[in-house]
């Protein structure tokens, strides 16, 4: 019996060994590549300070300028803003729409498209915007993520990256000057150690049921509830979760940024690097705690178009990764017009839609 119970206690005190000696590592870890304080990440290190030496230049001339295009520093970056889109496209005129709002309206400087397949060609529509869009072809089923961090990481001319889905729309207020550059550019200069920038979902919807829809998704869809969104998908058995972020690109190679969850990306060594929001607060990666509503910056999300695209979406689902989609659930649209009293109304985008057409 008190064999056993030493042999015990030498077990446990191994263990505590273990476990402190696994933290001094991660410590000096942190230290080495200057992640001591999360909140004030990579601020020690040359390697950081050298990129964002090149930053703060390419900035203050993109401020000169209004334009990254009469920016002339020798930065390898030459746009501030990018939006990366992983697309299986139906609707032509709804991509045509969406890249209109993000580069015409809202001001990216460009974007990245993975053309996954889609139902109709979409290059034609890229190749307008000439070097704003660039084009990529993807079969099969891809990691989503994987392209993100290949991408972001090796190949993005921006210095600020948001990658977003075609049924999602940026909408920054008057606040703003309804752009992202002034968006951007107002809070780094407001907090220096932001590195990222997460952004909350709005779930619209259309005011009325609608079989085929005729109009645009924004001048379509000018009802909102996450409320009822958040029980449809206790219907839907679909677990998304409700931010998407912005990630700043100045970093050593070494810390590259894998979207291990394209909703809140992390360090290649694992560590969580906290986003900020758009009132300053700092988001946990605990993401039932992280929901974030402000009427001046939000990604509107058109998940439900109108009953006969729906229908499509549930027979056409192209990833098998999504297994937790239930084909069997059609009837998910036309339920959510039990929830219309939930809805409340915000046309700003279709209002900012209908004066910079």
């Amino acid at each position: 019996m008190i064999r056993q119970t030493v042999s015990n206690l030498i077990a446990i005190f191994q263990v505590l060994i273990r476990k402190k000696l696994s933290s001094i590592i991660k410590q000096c870890w942190n230290l080495l590549i200057g992640l001591g304080d999360e909140k004030k990440p990579f601020t020690r290190t040359k390697a950081y300070q050298s990129i964002n030496s090149e930053y703060e230049s390419f900035i203050a001339e993109y401020k000169k300028n209004k334009n990254c295009y009469k920016v002339t520093s020798n930065s390898k970056k030459t746009k501030l803003t990018e939006i990366v889109l992983l697309t299986r496209t139906y609707n032509l005129q709804d991509l045509k729409d969406w890249l209109h709002w993000h580069l015409d309206i809202i001001g990216f400087d460009c974007v990245h498209i993975f053309d996954n397949e889609s139902l109709v060609d979409i290059k034609p529509l890229c190749d307008n915007y000439g070097s704003r869009v660039t084009y990529e072809k993807i079969k099969g089923f891809p990691d989503q993520y994987a392209l993100y961090n290949r991408y972001i990481n090796n190949e993005s001319p921006a210095w600020w990256v948001l990658p977003i889905d075609d049924d999602e729309f940026v909408y920054i207020g008057k606040q703003f000057n309804h752009n992202v550059s002034e968006l951007l550019l107002s809070l780094s200069d407001k907090w220096q150690d932001m590195v990222k920038l997460s952004i909350g979902w709005r779930n619209m919807f259309p005011v009325e049921f609608t079989q085929i829809r005729t109009k645009s998704l924004i001048e379509n869809a000018t009802g909102w509830s996450d409320e009822a969104c958040s029980e449809l998908q206790s219907i839907w058995r679909q677990d998304n979760r409700w931010i998407k972020t912005f990630v700043k690109t100045s970093f050593p190679w070494y810390w590259g940024i894998p979207y291990n969850s394209g909703h809140n990306p992390t360090m290649n060594n694992g560590f969580l690097i906290n986003a900020r929001t758009i009132d300053g607060r700092f988001l946990s990666q605990d993401y039932a705690k992280s929901y974030i509503n402000n009427d001046n910056l939000f990604i509107a999300h058109f998940q439900y178009k109108s009953n006969e695209e729906w229908i499509m979406k549930c027979k056409n689902r192209p990833s098998p990764a999504n297994k937790t989609f239930n084909k069997n659930k059609p009837e998910v649209y036309s339920k959510l017009y039990e929830y219309k009293d939930r809805f409340k109304t915000f046309d700003g985008l279709a209002k900012l839609w209908s004066i910079r057409q």
